[in-house]
């Protein structure tokens, strides 16, 4: 009965449309989740290095906290483990290897041991003593890059079979 009603049942906007429009712009009361920065920083960390090296590289991106911990626990058990191995290897075989090393550091490592002797009262220690200290101090320093190294290496190893088993258990 009412011809003109039908036409305007086809002028009804469809929503789609609107949404498909080039120029249409979306406006929400809560903008959209932002994208992660450090996500988008690790992949180009991940991009700039050689692809041989993003399974070593991935473990420092994903859980640095712990990974790093256990870099920084390995590095110092790299040091101090060697020290005393170095010391006892020279004061039971009388051999040290000064004359492969800078003599600086050799110098340096023997004021430093010095000065914390004489700082501690600790008369036993005699000068021999205190020189074997300096050589291995020096031993360990010339073996900084390979202890570097080989932390980085095995700390993700570390942090997950070691470092993360304690955490839990004190976590509890």
């Amino acid at each position: 009965m009412l011809p003109t009603s039908r036409p305007f049942l086809r002028l009804k906007p469809r929503l789609s449309n609107i949404f498909l429009k080039p120029g249409f712009r979306r406006h929400l009361t809560t903008p959209p989740p932002p994208q992660s920065s450090q996500q988008s920083r690790a992949d180009r960390i991940l991009s700039k290095l050689p692809k041989s090296l993003h399974p070593y590289a991935k473990p420092y991106l994903t859980s640095p906290p712990t990974t790093i911990t256990s870099f920084l626990i390995l590095h110092e058990l790299t040091a101090v483990i060697p020290l005393f191995a170095f010391f006892a290897v020279f004061q039971l075989t009388s051999w040290n290897p000064a004359d492969l090393l800078p003599s600086e550091w050799v110098d340096s490592g023997y004021r430093k041991f010095k000065g914390y002797v004489e700082k501690k009262g600790w008369e036993w220690i005699d000068a021999r003593m205190v020189m074997d200290l300096g050589i291995a101090w020096a031993v360990v320093k010339a073996l900084l890059p390979v202890r570097v190294l080989g932390s980085l290496w095995i700390a993700p190893w570390f942090a997950g079979r070691v470092l993360r088993p304690v955490l839990g258990f004190f976590r509890r």
